[in-house]
């Protein structure tokens, strides 16, 4: 038991690391998705922002205004030139991007700049270069920019065209981007750390209780071993003065007496075989060992009767054997316990007339125990064979049992290869049929 737990423990242990990696690897392809489609948000508002302060007309009209630059031979403007209308285009683009609700949502900041410009006022000489001037934006500083796209003009061979080149470049970026996605998912990260949590408190209470369980059973045995070896003392002093009784009675003995030291002697020897039970089955069913042999089972149904009238004189028990006298390869003791536990079952919940009959039908003994009691509710009946299951309705409860007699019963049954059913009504008494091979 204690490798099993071990065992268990170490699964249980396996399967959190593998469920810590799964959510971990979720939750992390859940991060980035939400970035893709924030950045997708943010770059369709961005373009939608474009077409409306038409930024072809800016581009083409900074290029004229270069371009007339270049033309009056203003060299010295022209640096200056890309910041034509530019504080009032980056008005425009501030108020837009701190109305608009997606972009104002994710902190956006957003730059045009030109990204490269080729100006030259003749053939002579040098062209002016123009690279990365920011033209216009919202102000913000750009963390890792996202590219909108790119512009690009040729305009060679164009009539007093002087710029030859014009490339601009649109950029973005979600600023403290991840604390916003955070925050999006704060929820699912709460959710997920409660599962977690949730999952490894069930772990731990369940090895936990099932290491509690191994204790008591621990305990329970060691109980059971040390009640039963107190008890082998009286019964072997009970055995003695029985047999002191038999040896010194004459034969001129009263019949009655006779007849009744013979039930206590044999009322002895199963008790003392019922504490040997005991001891072997504080482990379990699996220990059951039957030593079978031939049987005749109307001689053994009439034992079983005589020593049940003799406990419950006031009960009557019928008897009706079949027209085919049955004989069986069964483990006596075992199966009258098994039989003497329904028997005593049936006095226990209120029968006050009980029945038994056997018959032979297609190569199986069928034995039926029917009693007058309160009955069985139908719910009850699936679970009457559990271990320690005992039924609790009205005053029920008050009777004495571990719920074990039921159990045992059908265990013995099912070691000698048979089965048993029962049927039966509320208030109506019950009917519990066994079948065993007859070979």
């Amino acid at each position: 038991m204690k490798s099993k737990i071990k065992y268990l423990i170490w699964n249980c242990v396996l399967v959190i690391l593998a469920m810590t990696v799964m959510q971990g690897y979720f939750i992390y392809n859940t991060f980035m998705l939400k970035q893709k489609q924030a950045q997708a948000s943010v770059r369709v508002e961005l373009i939608k922002m474009e077409d409306k302060i038409n930024i072809n007309a800016l581009r083409s009209e900074l290029i004229r205004h270069m371009d007339q630059l270049t033309k009056t031979d203003q060299r010295e403007k022209i640096n200056d030139a890309v910041l034509l209308k530019t504080a009032e285009i980056s008005k425009r683009i501030k108020d837009y991007i701190s109305h608009n609700p997606v972009l104002s949502e994710y902190n956006t900041a957003y730059c045009v700049t030109v990204k490269y410009a080729k100006l030259t006022s003749s053939a002579s000489a040098p062209p002016l270069i123009i690279k990365g001037k920011t033209w216009f934006g919202n102000g913000k500083e750009l963390e890792n920019p996202q590219i909108i796209h790119d512009m690009t003009s040729h305009v060679d061979g164009e009539t007093s065209a002087f710029v030859k080149e014009f490339t601009t470049q649109s950029n973005f970026s979600i600023n403290d981007w991840q604390r916003k996605i955070f925050g999006q998912m704060l929820g699912l990260l709460l959710f997920s750390v409660f599962v977690f949590c949730l999952l490894i408190f069930l772990f731990y209470f369940s090895i936990r209780s099932l290491i509690k369980q191994k204790k008591i059973a621990d305990i329970q045995t060691d109980f059971i071993n040390n009640i039963t070896h107190e008890f082998n003392t009286p019964l072997a002093t009970l055995g003695v003065a029985i047999r002191t009784i038999q040896e010194q009675a004459g034969p001129d003995e009263n019949i009655a007496v006779d007849h009744a030291v013979h039930i206590a002697h044999r009322q002895h020897r199963r008790l003392k075989k019922l504490i040997d039970q005991v001891i072997i089955h504080a482990s379990g069913p699996e220990d059951i060992v039957l030593k079978k042999e031939k049987t005749e089972m109307p001689a053994f149904l009439s034992q079983i009767v005589t020593d049940f009238q003799t406990v419950y004189p006031s009960i009557p028990l019928d008897i009706t054997v079949g027209e085919r006298k049955a004989e069986l390869y069964i483990d006596p003791f075992h199966l009258t316990t098994a039989i003497n536990n329904m028997l005593d079952n049936a006095v226990k919940y209120g029968a006050r007339q009980i029945n038994i009959s056997d018959k032979v039908m297609e190569n199986k003994y069928i034995l039926t125990i029917e009693d007058n009691g309160i009955g069985i509710a139908g719910k009850d009946q699936e679970k009457i064979f559990d271990k320690f299951y005992r039924i609790e309705k009205g005053d029920i409860h008050n009777t004495k049992g571990l719920g074990l007699g039921l159990y045992y019963t059908k265990e013995i049954i099912s070691a000698h290869e048979g089965e048993i059913t029962v049927s039966s009504l509320s208030s109506k008494g019950s009917i519990f049929t066994i079948y065993l091979p007859l070979s």
